[in-house]
């Protein structure tokens, strides 16, 4: 037993404790793959009041208001708010000529979703008189059954339960990026949404597309961070509230087409996570591990989310080879450190059991299982899902296959970069499809 084997072999340890911590996510997606829960029609109709922030959104606003429209619901009980949110353009009055109630909001020190809501809700005059309040950013748009699907859930669950929906790319046909996006949701889809469902585990709001009860604005809107999503979710499950999963209700979202836009939007996702993960990891750990609360799978799973994994498993990677480059000092060349193989074993032997195997060798072993663990997530969501994808085209969701392990792998230099950086600014991204 030399040097290499002992540090292959507390690697490997470790690498196998956090595979059992994220095991999760394989069982909730099993769970996920051969039911799919549908909820009873209701006679009853819900009112509900559609939040919509822009900022600079007079391309696409007006094509999300007529798929409001357009939607097989009654319209008197949908009313719109549009949130014109320090807008230089003609925003607001698309919004207005198009029967939308606008709210002008013109603060440039705050520039979040988070507070554009927190200015808006106090604006809106008999909050509880709406069953509860929908959320959609301004590039959306619905399948017209979307708020009968949505309103089956909401009363299923008695009006007390937010509900989220499925989420797909509106522009898949554009090119392989944004076919990705649309992949990447569908296994988002079946891994976090689906299979929680079928258990009565919570599920999470994604900026967009989701409802929540009037009661939970009664005071205001008070989730103010970047990933305003993020901290909902997190109060949610120490609160012991309900999130659930409509699969039925599908809306579209318009998806960046450059490397450019993808980077900048995940960019500030990440940091919104980073912050989430300082403030509620260890509130959440703390709330796993204490008498009387409720819906602890909610809370192990909300924990998770709220952890620093992609970080962590980069660190410890760079902190094996650290630890093999000093192989030397102990009598173990370089060479046999990264480069050895045994050739009395077979193949998978070497890959997957022997601790002394080169580094190098396992790093290609790690490579090869990431990306076609990739590729078999992504066509078992677009199996799963394939009812939601049929209006697109298979040559372009192809594209955004062949390129879907290269989309995961971007997180970890995402991560690292905003990390590093004090302050991610919001950066806007070009709607339209015809741009």
């Amino acid at each position: 037993m030399n040097y290499v084997f002992v540090i292959n072999l507390i690697f490997s340890i470790i690498g196998g404790l956090m595979t059992a911590y994220l095991f999760h996510f394989i069982f909730f997606g099993f769970c996920g793959l051969f039911h799919k829960k549908t909820f009873p029609v209701s006679e009853e109709k819900c009112r509900y009041g559609i939040i919509i922030s822009c900022k600079d959104e007079e391309n696409v606003i007006g094509r999300l208001i007529n798929s409001i429209h357009e939607a097989d619901y009654p319209q008197e009980l949908l009313d719109i708010y549009v949130i014109a949110h320090n807008c230089s353009d003609k925003t607001a009055e698309v919004a207005e000529s198009l029967g939308a109630k606008v709210i002008v909001d013109n603060n440039k020190e705050e520039n979040t979703l988070g507070q554009a809501y927190h200015y808006a809700f106090p604006r809106i005059k008999n909050r509880l008189d709406y069953d509860g309040f929908i959320f959609f950013n301004a590039d959306n748009t619905l399948k017209k059954d979307y708020f009968q699907k949505l309103n089956n859930a909401f009363l299923y669950y008695k009006k007390k339960a937010s509900v989220t929906t499925f989420r797909n790319s509106l522009n898949m046909n554009q090119g392989a990026l944004p076919a990705t996006y649309g992949l990447y949701f569908g296994v988002d889809m079946l891994l976090a949404f689906q299979g929680r469902e079928n258990l009565n585990v919570n599920s999470r709001v994604t900026g967009c597309g989701f409802v929540i009860p009037s009661s939970k604005v009664r005071d205001g809107w008070d989730y103010l961070s970047i990933t305003e999503d993020l901290e909902f979710n997190a109060h949610a499950n120490l609160d012991g509230d309900e999130i659930h999963f409509c699969h039925d209700a599908v809306f579209y979202d318009e998806q960046p087409t450059t490397l450019k836009a993808t980077w900048h939007q995940r960019l500030r996702w990440s940091k919104g996570s980073h912050i989430m993960s300082h403030r509620f990891f260890f509130p959440l750990l703390k709330a796993l591990f204490t008498k009387g609360k409720k819906r602890k799978g909610s809370i192990f799973v909300a924990l998770t989310l709220n952890s620093e994994i992609v970080l962590l498993t980069l660190a410890l990677f760079l902190l094996q080879m650290l630890l093999l480059l000093l192989s030397p000092l102990f009598g173990v060349s370089l060479h046999d450190a990264f480069l050895y193989w045994d050739s009395n074993r077979d193949f998978f032997a070497n890959m997957f059991a022997s601790m002394q195997t080169g580094a190098l060798f396992s790093l290609a072993k790690g490579a090869v299982s990431f990306i076609l663990s990739a590729y078999i997530a992504g066509l078992v969501a677009y199996f799963i899902g394939r009812d939601n994808y049929r209006e697109f085209k298979i040559g372009k969701i192809l594209l955004g296959l062949l390129i879907f392990p290269f989309f995961i792998f971007l997180q970890y230099p995402i991560d690292v970069t905003s990390l590093l950086s004090r302050e991610v600014k919001w950066v806007k991204i070009k709607h339209g499809l015809n741009e």
